[in-house]
């Protein structure tokens, strides 16, 4: 089995991500009806928030992460590199979809249609993996710049 899955390991990743993606499909498809009645202003502000949240939640992460590092030893602590620092900021920053849905399902529609809350979850999602991409490429910048002036 373990040679099967080394083997087969970029199809079997490409299998689990469509099939983490059937489950807010399936919430959504559900409450078709409803999600075309949702104001784009509603939407819209929905996702204002979810960016909100993302942005606070790196700046939150940012700040422990710098903290951490200096009670846990200043240049020698393992979150004073940058790849650990940066990998434990994007992460503790995520809130990844199949939780967002499975606190909306074991909501059990107290707070509304359970296919319409998942709208908003799936658009942060996608925002975050947008912010975060462009966060990686500033770092990734910064890095190549700092490389090349310490060549010269």
């Amino acid at each position: 089995m373990a040679e099967f899955v080394d083997r087969n390991r970029q199809s079997l990743s490409m299998l689990s991500a469509v099939l983490l993606s059937l489950v807010p499909w399936m919430q959504v498809s559900r409450s078709r009806p409803l999600l075309l009645t949702v104001k784009p202003a509603v939407f819209a502000t929905a996702v204002g928030m979810a960016t909100l949240l993302h942005f606070l939640l790196l700046a939150f992460n940012i700040i422990s992460v710098k903290s951490l590092s200096v009670v846990s030893g200043g240049d020698k602590s393992i979150f004073s590199k940058n790849e650990n620092a940066r990998a434990v900021i994007i992460v503790s920053s995520q809130k990844t979809l199949p939780v967002l849905v499975a606190v909306v399902e074991q909501l059990h529609g107290a707070l509304g249609e359970p296919g319409l809350l998942v709208l908003p979850c799936v658009a942060a999602h996608i925002i975050q993996i947008i912010i975060d991409s462009f966060i990686v490429n500033l770092w990734l910048r910064k890095d190549q710049m700092s490389a090349a002036t310490k060549e010269f």
